[in-house]
């Protein structure tokens, strides 16, 4: 089943990472996305109750939408957030100890990485995808120089990476790229300005794929 959902994570080509400071305001985002054409959501564990957040996106979506966990850096929270119908887990660093809980479950492990040696140990983890974090402190030319080194290894550069960049990331070989604040525009997103919201997340989401804007 790893396989089939890394396949579908990989065709998403951008991952809406959502962090926010209650659960209606990421219930919202979530659903601009996904309303959007966003097939995969990254809820950060730092969203209360985010457990809760995560069922409700389920029931409403069933398997159409690859739900994640991010920001994990514990056993115990991999396997609450597995129990709670997660796709993928997503580490900002080398925990290590998600990678066995989410393969017996069938699902996804994304290990944070930045350096040549941490990129080895997420790879020898088996991590199904190395989240090059943050990616902005090294940009584009840094995760070149990795994937010249790692070439069959999977990407996924998060932090900084915008509607903007993207493109640059991906020519320098990220397979995916988590976008997170820049998503959506603060002020829209305050107002609640569902129209304008949708329009930029198309936006975005028809630039990743190369369609015409």
């Amino acid at each position: 089943m790893s396989d089939s959902l890394q396949t579908r994570l990989i065709q998403t080509r951008v991952v809406p990472v959502l962090r926010y400071g209650d659960a209606e305001s990421a219930l919202y985002a979530a659903d601009i996305a996904i309303r959007a054409g966003f097939e995969c959501i990254e809820l950060t564990w730092t969203i209360p109750n985010v457990l809760d957040v995560l069922r409700n996106l389920r029931q409403q979506h069933g398997a159409s939408v690859l739900l994640g966990v991010g920001t994990l850096m514990e056993e115990d929270q991999a396997q609450r957030a597995l129990d709670a119908g997660a796709d993928f887990l997503v580490s900002p660093g080398l925990a290590t100890d998600l990678v066995a809980p989410a393969h017996e479950a069938g699902k996804l492990c994304l290990l944070g990485a930045f350096t040549p040696s941490e990129v080895m140990a997420a790879i020898q983890a088996r991590a199904d995808i190395v989240k090059v974090f943050p990616a902005d402190t090294g940009g584009p030319t840094h995760l070149a120089a990795l994937r010249a080194v790692f070439s069959s290894t999977l990407f996924c550069p998060t932090g900084g990476v915008s509607a903007q960049n993207m493109h640059d990331y991906f020519r320098a070989g990220a397979n995916v790229v988590g976008i997170g604040s820049s998503l959506f525009d603060k002020q829209a997103f305050a107002a609640r300005d569902t129209d304008r919201l949708l329009a930029a997340a198309r936006h975005t989401l028809e630039a990743a794929h190369g369609k015409p804007a």
